[in-house]
């Protein structure tokens, strides 16, 4: 946590229960990170890495059941939550349907308008979708084909070298092309963590 400026916290939908999501709001509160909330499909078996064929009410109910109740365990805290981070599957998604990204603006809208949506850099333009501030991301340790995330299970979707890693970060830091807001390392990347160590002590 103290190597980090953001923080995309589990949920429940394919991580994480109310002791995992406390832990982490403290400490990332401790470390002063921004808190994010990390929303799912329902899907433990495959951590959230399935996509779920739901109707426009159910997608809605699914992510506001998520975010709402992080958001009540984040006052309970006497801490705020900044943004949402979709996972997985339901990224993508948000990316590549209108239906899921208009799911999660309404989310957005029932539950405190002023969060922040961080969506992936260089892909499309979102415009100003219901008055939504998004945030525009790249990942430092995943693989990419013309700013295309490659696919997990794919060959060079996952970058588990540290060096690789913080090559990417700093192509992205000097990337001028398109609009960059975050970088995000993956905590459950062994090499991600060790870079990151490494930039912080450079």
């Amino acid at each position: 946590m103290p190597l980090i400026d953001m923080a995309n916290i589990a949920c429940g939908g394919h991580a994480g229960d109310d002791e995992s999501m406390i832990k982490t709001i403290k400490l990332a509160k401790q470390n002063n990170v921004k808190i994010g909330v990390h929303p799912s499909y329902a899907d433990k078996d495959n951590f959230g890495r399935t996509s779920h064929a739901l109707s426009d009410n159910k997608l809605f109910d699914l992510i506001y059941t998520q975010v709402s109740h992080f958001q009540k365990l984040c006052f309970e805290n006497d801490t705020k939550l900044e943004y949402i981070k979709p996972h997985g599957a339901l990224y993508h998604g948000m990316m590549e349907k209108p239906l899921v990204l208009d799911a999660i603006c309404r989310v957005i809208k029932a539950v405190d308008e002023n969060l922040k949506l961080v969506v992936q850099a260089g892909v499309k333009n979102f415009g100003n979708n219901q008055n939504v501030t998004f945030l525009y991301e790249v990942f430092a340790d995943r693989g990419y084909h013309d700013m295309q995330i490659i696919a997990r299970g794919n060959k060079g979707a996952v970058l588990d070298n540290a060096n690789a890693i913080i090559k990417q970060y700093q192509y992205f830091l000097d990337e001028e092309s398109y609009k960059i807001d975050t970088i995000c390392f993956h905590s459950d990347n062994s090499a991600s963590v060790e870079a990151l160590t490494r930039l912080k002590n450079a």
